[in-house]
Formats: C-alpha cells, structure tokens, sequence
C-alpha cells in the first residue's frame, strides 16, 4: 500500500501550529525585601506554541501569574532569558515592551478590566486607537470581533449592564481585535459561574485551533478538559505533573 504523503498546505499548517510563539528559558523573579530575597519563579523553562492551549495550574501565590507576566514582558526576569519569536527581550527598554505588548500580546484579565462610561464596542476599539487605527477601521474591526464571540448584539451596551459572562467575551474581543499572536489569560473564568465559565473556554479553545497561542493561568482543575497541555505550578517550581497538593485533593 502507497505512503501518502501530506500535502504541501498541511505541512504548512503543522509548521504554524508548532510554531514556538514565546518562552522562558532558565528564567525566573526574585524579589528584594529589605536583607530577605523572594523567589517569586525559579528557573524555569516553558514553551509557548501557536494553536495550542496551555492551562498553567496551581494554588494562589505560587508563581503561575510571574510565569504568564515573564510571556507578557510585564516584567523583566531576574535570571534567564525571555523570546518572543526570534526576539530576546531582556535588553528590551519599557517603550519597546510596551509596544511589543501592544502589537503582538492579547490580555485578558480575571475582572475584565473593561473602561465604564465606554460601551462594549469602543472598549474593543480601544487598543486599535492607540495603535493608531482610523476611527472608521477601528470600529470595522471591533464589531467583527465582537460579533465572533456572540456580542454584535450588545455593542452599544455600557459594560455595567452586561453580565460577568458577557463581559468576559467583550474582553476577549479586545484582546483579540489587533489579531495578537498570542492570548494571555489570567484566572478568566474565576469570577463566572459554570455555564459562564464553559463559553468562555469554547471561545479560547476556538482561538487556539485558528493558530492562537493560549495561555490560560487558573486555579480551577475543572478547566483541564480544554487544554491541549498543562504545566503546574507550586511554591515558584514548574512541572508537567500534576502537584502532590493537588492529587491530595482529588
């Protein structure tokens, strides 16, 4: 029987999904306080890929958020190195982070962080007006991407008269409207009930299978069904299994 060989656009589109689109290699976050030093994250090597999930587990306080902000370039390692793409972001000066951030990095945060007096459709317009963005492109552009995660009804809402669930799919809009190549999710589902919880993961589990990189840090092992791979993280120590604390618990 004849080998078929795959074509030459699924190669391509394996070579996307395996695409290493950020890591931390060796890196970590110490903390000053007073003579006594921190470790917030020690060493640690994690990659993150396009088309994939990555659930980062553990217990409050245990490092998962300094892991997500070191992919964020929200703040430099104290040790180790950081990649985006090709780029070695160590040396990187705050403006340079901080436009990397804007062009290339999508957050989405556990309290929405959605801007009051604006409506669903200009909190999404948002990150495109700083990128510069006409009026009319960015308003093109923010009600498709408002419209992909079910709010075209709810554009001219004020973000106050949305429920949690909705709000959360208004960030998930702006965070994916300047088409980032990597999505950056801190405990989304923590302040949502089930049934909230479940469409907000469908959402990122679709972004991930259009070639996103997810990263999605909880604390919640309910959401592991969603993740294509999971790190844990426990007392600043990354690991592929699953933390004792945790197996205690089942």
């Amino acid at each position: 029987m004849q080998e078929t060989k795959p074509t030459l656009k699924e190669e391509s589109k394996s070579t996307i999904k395996n695409k290493i689109v950020a890591k931390v290699v060796n890196g970590g976050k110490e903390y000053k306080a007073g003579d006594t030093t921190i470790t917030a994250l020690k060493a640690s090597t994690v990659e993150l890929k396009a088309g994939e999930l990555l659930l980062i587990i553990g217990p409050s306080g245990s490092g998962k958020t300094t892991l997500l902000s070191l992919f964020g370039c929200v703040i430099y390692p104290s040790f180790g190195e950081v990649w985006i793409d090709d780029m070695r972001v160590n040396d990187l000066s705050e403006s340079k982070l901080a436009e990397l951030r804007l062009l290339k990095i999508g957050f989405i945060f556990q309290r929405f962080n959605l801007i009051a007096p604006l409506t669903a459709l200009e909190n999404v317009m948002m990150p495109l007006i700083l990128q510069g963005v006409s009026d009319k492109d960015a308003k093109t552009k923010a009600t498709a991407a408002l419209e992909k995660v079910g709010m075209g009804d709810r554009m001219k809402n004020l973000s106050n008269d949305l429920s949690g669930g909705q709000q959360q799919r208004v960030a998930i809009a702006r965070a994916l409207v300047t088409n980032p190549e990597m999505m950056l999710c801190d405990e989304p589902t923590a302040s949502l009930d089930l049934a909230s919880a479940g469409i907000v993961m469908r959402e990122l589990k679709a972004l991930a299978k259009q070639g996103k990189a997810v990263a999605v840090v909880t604390h919640d092992t309910r959401l592991r069904p969603f993740a294509d791979r999971i790190v844990y993280v426990l007392d600043g120590g990354i690991s592929d299994q699953p933390v004792e604390e945790e197996i205690a618990l089942k």
